[in-house]
């Protein structure tokens, strides 16, 4: 098998050009075709390379024999002819073929492999004549390529005529570019080993750009097919290939008055078949996947349709198939009435794909790599769909039972290092009844720093307590319900999540003894119930009964910086039995047909909805409301209310992630308990200002953030009420921030009260809450 890689340098010029009128490349009027610069003679020395046959000159170029009874002649004179629009001397000048004086046999065959390589001639045919007086006369009978004069497209509606033009007619290289070619030879053998040979060749004979039709300046530029027209049509196809137009053909018709007539299918289909489900899956499966008879089918759709397919219908996946070689096209002339040629696309048969060269053309760049590699990834999304001449195929199988673990490098005020694991395990039903979840997690804190609860040791082993979350779930589409379930739990909660995300607050808890962070204990269990009502709209609800416990910050803290400083104050929880409900209500305007919902730490304060930062504009809300009610199952004290609104506006300006964040936020109540009484200060929570300097039962928080590639700069405005104190004034908050990709950035932070400083507070956040 060969390939060869042709070189970048080997420039076509192609135009930037515009579609034309009406699917015409409309070219100027004939031009006569110019000779090439008299610079190299016809008697000049050929160059010191010679080739040896190559199997895709054989099309061209006859067999040359020149020996008479077994023995080698040399030829005396050799003659051309069948040249129209060629003149002799230019002909001769490009292949280094002397007008005058002998040859030997070896320059004569290097001269018509030249001529072969030339492109202008659809075929050459040499043969040696011997006079009674001893004569060798080499005659060499040549058929020039087609001329071109316009070229017409029909049957096209996405693709701009120019993108096949200039892929068609490519200008020949300037001679400067023209550094020659590798051909790569693989070899395999039944053992599986692979053998790679190289094999320098001699720049190819560039003819002069006037004798060639070609595509530049936004026009076709007249003259004669330079390598062929079924070559020609060959890249076409390719290029259609490359755009995505996985089924294309096309045909083509060359009038004797050069137009030259292009049929164009951009590849419609005409079935979808799905295998791999059970039959009463496949109109789901049909319906997720959006392709129709009569629709054209693009590499693109058939990405999108794979998306699709696993974002609706989680539960099955593609399957991996074994693909068939995309069957190799050549192009055949056939003659038609009245000079008429046509070119017919013929798929070649296992022994001729055996014989034809295949070319690759290799960009070696960075830029190159990273495409290759992108289409690489996006190219796992489509390995389940292939094609049966027209049909569609989709190929699909159950998904496997799905097991999710993850590290959690806990760090508190009141634990100290808490290493631990969470982890799930997803069954899936191919029929789509119930999928059931099982989660679980655990983190144990460790005695590291002689860290203790000062005077309390019976508080610090209670501290140090296993701690550890279960539960199941399940997800039943045919009543929309998007989790049912269940679990239990012993371990430190916090409400504090919606400020800061967990991985930052154990980060900075470890670093400087800073986590933001209150914590609580929390033992007991929930039942909950979550209902999809339309595409990003869900409604539920849940019932909590927990014992409440109070946690203390522990001495000295475990921190690398800033231990001096004493440990970070824990607010005192309020202690005993509560039994709430909480109602809620989500939307996100960007989610998917059907998301996962739900997670072990749930927080009335935080959605349930695991989403991505949107790169389009997007609406998302949270509302709940949570009652205690202490006549099911709870304690006097823990009769309450709290209602929590969360919203956020994306406007993105590109895909570059520019844009505008706007966040409104309110949380209130009645009767609060201390661990959940509201408080504005610290980051993403009034920013600039200290960790819940501003206290109350209710708190209003509007923040706004524009973002100009990796820079941006942001605004928290907040107040709170406290009972006795009132509403607080209005506390403004800026910042600037360096994004270092999607999540990671670097904010710095001042206050504008009397309390301002130059200095501001800055932090480097790994995961972006807002």
């Amino acid at each position: 098998m060969n390939r060869r890689l042709l070189p970048l340098l080997l420039l076509s010029l192609p135009a930037f050009a515009q579609a034309p009128d009406a699917g015409t490349a409309a070219p100027p009027a004939a031009e006569a075709p110019a000779a090439p610069d008299a610079g190299t003679p016809p008697e000049a020395a050929a160059p010191a390379c010679i080739e040896p046959a190559d199997e895709e000159l054989a099309e061209v170029l006859a067999p040359a024999e020149l020996s008479v009874g077994g023995q080698t002649r040399e030829v005396t004179r050799l003659e051309l002819h069948g040249l129209e629009r060629l003149p002799e001397a230019d002909v001769r000048r490009l292949a280094y073929l002397p007008a005058q004086g002998p040859l030997s046999a070896e320059a004569a065959r290097a001269g018509l492999l030249r001529l072969a390589r030339t492109g202008l001639f659809r075929h050459i045919q040499p043969r040696l004549q011997v006079s009674e007086g001893g004569e060798a006369v080499l005659q060499v009978q040549l058929q020039e390529q087609p001329y071109v004069k316009r070229v017409h497209f029909t049957g096209m509606r996405e693709v701009a005529p120019h993108e096949l033009l200039r892929d068609m007619f490519p200008s020949p290289p300037d001679e400067d570019d023209d550094d020659g070619e590798t051909t790569v030879h693989v070899r395999s053998s039944p053992r599986g080993g692979v053998q790679v040979t190289t094999r320098e060749r001699c720049p190819a004979p560039v003819p002069p750009r006037a004798l060639l039709a070609r595509y530049e300046n936004d026009d076709l530029r007249p003259g004669l097919a330079w390598g062929g027209i079924p070559r020609a049509l060959e890249r076409a196809l390719a290029t259609l290939r490359h755009e995505g137009y996985l089924l294309a053909s096309l045909e083509a018709e060359l009038r004797p008055d050069g137009l030259l007539e292009v049929t164009v299918d951009e590849g419609r289909i005409e079935d979808v078949e799905v295998r791999g489900v059970a039959p009463e899956m496949v109109p789901r499966v049909k319906d997720a996947l959006g392709l129709k008879s009569g629709d054209v089918f693009l590499r693109s759709t058939s990405r999108s349709a794979a998306q699709r397919v696993e974002a609706q219908l989680p539960f099955l996946e593609l399957r991996d198939v074994e693909r068939k070689a995309r069957p190799q096209v050549r192009f055949r002339e056939e003659a038609a009435a009245g000079g008429t040629t046509r070119y017919r696309p013929v798929e070649l048969t296992p022994e001729e794909r055996e014989r034809a060269p295949e070319e690759h053309e290799v960009e070696l760049s960075l830029g190159a790599l990273s495409d290759w590699w992108n289409d690489e990834v996006r190219r796992g999304h489509e390995e389940g769909i292939t094609t049966e001449g027209r049909k569609v195929v989709v190929h699909l199988r159950p998904r496997r039972p799905e097991v999710d673990l993850g590290l959690l490098p806990v760090h508190t005020q009141v634990t100290g290092f808490a290493p631990g694991l969470s982890g799930s395990v997803t069954v899936w039903d191919p029929k789509d009844r119930a999928h059931l979840t099982l989660d679980a997690a655990l983190f144990i804190p460790l005695r590291l720093g002689g860290q203790k609860v000062p005077g309390d040791p019976d508080q610090t082993s209670e501290q140090r307590r296993l701690n550890v979350l279960g539960g199941v779930k399940a997800r039943v589409s045919r009543l929309h319900l998007a989790e049912v379930g269940v679990q239990a739990h012993d371990f430190i909660d916090t409400q504090d999540r919606w400020r800061l995300g967990d991985f930052d607050s154990w980060f900075y808890s470890a670093l400087i003894n800073r986590p933001d962070r209150e914590y609580f204990r929390r033992t007991g269990f929930a039942v909950f119930a979550t209902e999809q009502l339309g595409k990003g709209l869900y409604a539920g609800l849940e019932y909590r009964r927990d014992a409440q416990g109070s946690l203390v910050s522990m001495d000295p803290p475990l921190s690398l910086f800033d231990r001096d400083d004493g440990p970070f104050v824990n607010t005192p929880a309020l202690e005993g039995r509560m039994a709430s409900v909480v109602a809620r209500l989500e939307y996100a305007s960007d989610a998917p047909e059907v998301q996962r919902v739900g997670s072990l730490f749930r927080r009335p304060e935080v959605s349930l909805l695991k989403q991505d930062w949107p790169k389009e504009v997007a609406l998302r809300s949270l509302l709940t409301l949570e009652v205690g009610v202490p006549g099911l199952g709870g304690d006097s004290q823990f009769e309450f209310w709290k209602l929590v609104s969360d919203n956020t506006l994306y406007l993105p300006v590109n895909d570059d992630q520019d844009g505008l964040r706007v966040r409104a936020r309110g949380a209130g109540g009645h009767d609060l308990p201390a661990q959940k009484q509201e408080g504005l200060g610290g980051w993403n929570a009034l920013r600039g200002y200290d960790f819940k300097e501003l206290r109350g039962d209710t708190s209003l928080l509007f923040s706004a953030e524009y973002q100009w590639g990796f820079f941006g700069i942001f605004t928290d405005v907040g107040m709170v009420h406290a009972p006795a104190a009132g509403w607080s004034d209005a506390k403004l908050g800026l910042g600037a921030s360096l994004h270092l990709g999607d999540e990671v950035e670097f904010s710095a932070a001042w206050r504008t009260d009397e309390r301002a400083e130059a200095a501001p507070t800055v932090r480097l956040l790994w995961v972006r809450t807002f």
